[in-house]
């Protein structure tokens, strides 16, 4: 088969959307080698130029010509179609929420994949023009797509409910995180990435973007209310959501026992987990939730919101806390983590429930529904 894939964010971001597209590209190259593969990029950022270059199977596509590079955006959306109908693909994958127009699909199976609608859910976290233009791009694919796919069964409820999608052609496959988070890594490693950040010996750890709904205060409001040998470190892009954080550290004299970077390099992060004593990701809505993937293979000791899809990736009740209330996640920690057998246990469950995240069983799900 010839499959073409909406290759933008994986070119161009380093997380996230980023991430989840270079995962599944080169599963399915591993996995099927025999088929060719498009990727259809209106950039390439520097870090990535090499992402692809060892597979034989890949096309890489740019625009060409002065108008379309001149104005990326509208070759991705008004002209790719075009270029898929002439290469005759018999798949194309949008794999951020969208798809271009123009595309005959009588000839080329459309699928998208849908990460989350929490723009719709949380319209007062988003500027109104965003807002506006994510519901028309997110919905027109899921009207045109052949194939939605949800990353989870509560984004598939949020697509029929909100877009009044037909069940029928929504799926869910979730997600899958980079096979380095499942690697154990030797104390010598452990402890050179400790002195490289300046890491405490005890610490909580939270993975992603600083902002109101990942609830990033809720875990520090905890940390205050735990013995002064607990430290919090929270990893990822700031907000004026940080402020409030640094805010509440210095009214409570928490400043010492908090640490909070933006730029960890992507080698270095999966030792962090494994340096950590717990993981928290108390979000109050996500569309998956990747780093709580990432803790469980990690075998850190994971702690999750008992809302959206984050029930769905740690399988374990008994992980799962109100988002909002610092009380519970304290008891989490004395009850847990402080009780050796439970806190073995959970993390073995966890470590095995990952497993169903697997980025090859994923592969060749996906190549199912592809054939289907």
């Amino acid at each position: 088969m010839k499959i073409g894939f909406d290759a933008k964010r994986a070119f161009n971001n380093s997380t996230g959307l980023g991430n989840y597209a270079r995962l599944l590209i080169k599963s399915l190259i591993q996995n099927f080698p025999e088929h060719t593969y498009y990727l259809f990029t209106p950039k390439i950022d520097e870090k990535f130029k090499d992402e692809f270059i060892d597979y034989k199977q890949v096309e890489i596509i740019k625009p060409e010509g002065f108008l379309n590079k001149q104005f990326p955006a509208a070759w991705r959306s008004f002209s790719v179609g075009d270029i898929v109908n002439n290469l005759e693909l018999d798949i194309f994958h949008g794999l951020s929420n969208e798809l271009p127009t123009g595309i005959n699909q009588q000839k080329t199976k459309c699928v998208v994949t849908i990460h989350d609608l929490i723009f719709l859910r949380y319209p007062n976290y988003y500027n109104n023009i965003d807002a506006y233009i994510y519901k028309k791009k997110f919905k027109n694919a899921c009207q045109n797509a052949d194939l939605v796919l949800a990353t989870s069964m509560q984004t598939e409820l949020d697509i029929i409910d909100f877009f009044q999608t037909d069940k029928s052609k929504i799926k869910v496959l979730y997600q899958a995180c980079d096979d380095a988070f499942a690697k154990t890594y030797s104390e010598q490693e452990k402890q050179v990435i400790s002195q490289k950040y300046q890491l405490p010996k005890k610490f909580i750890l939270s993975v992603g973007t600083i902002e109101t709904r990942k609830n990033q205060l809720t875990i520090l409001q905890a940390l205050n209310n735990l013995e002064s040998n607990w430290h919090l470190v929270l990893i990822g892009k700031k907000t004026s959501y940080a402020d409030e954080i640094l805010a509440y550290a210095n009214v409570y004299q928490l400043q010492d026992r908090l640490k909070i970077f933006e730029n960890i390099s992507f080698a270095d992060l999966p030792i962090i987990f494994q340096c950590a004593s717990l993981f928290a990701y108390i979000s109050e809505f996500e569309g998956f939730g990747i780093p709580v993937l990432e803790a469980m293979q990690s075998k850190v000791l994971t702690v999750t919101s008992n809302v959206s899809s984050l029930p769905e990736v740690i399988g374990n009740k008994q992980q799962a806390i109100s988002p909002s209330s610092s009380d519970e996640l304290v008891q989490f920690i004395e009850n847990k983590y402080n009780n050796i057998e439970t806190k073995t246990q959970l993390i073995n469950e966890a470590y095995q429930r990952a497993e169903m995240f697997n980025k090859n069983h994923l592969a060749h799900t996906l190549m199912t529904f592809y054939k289907a």
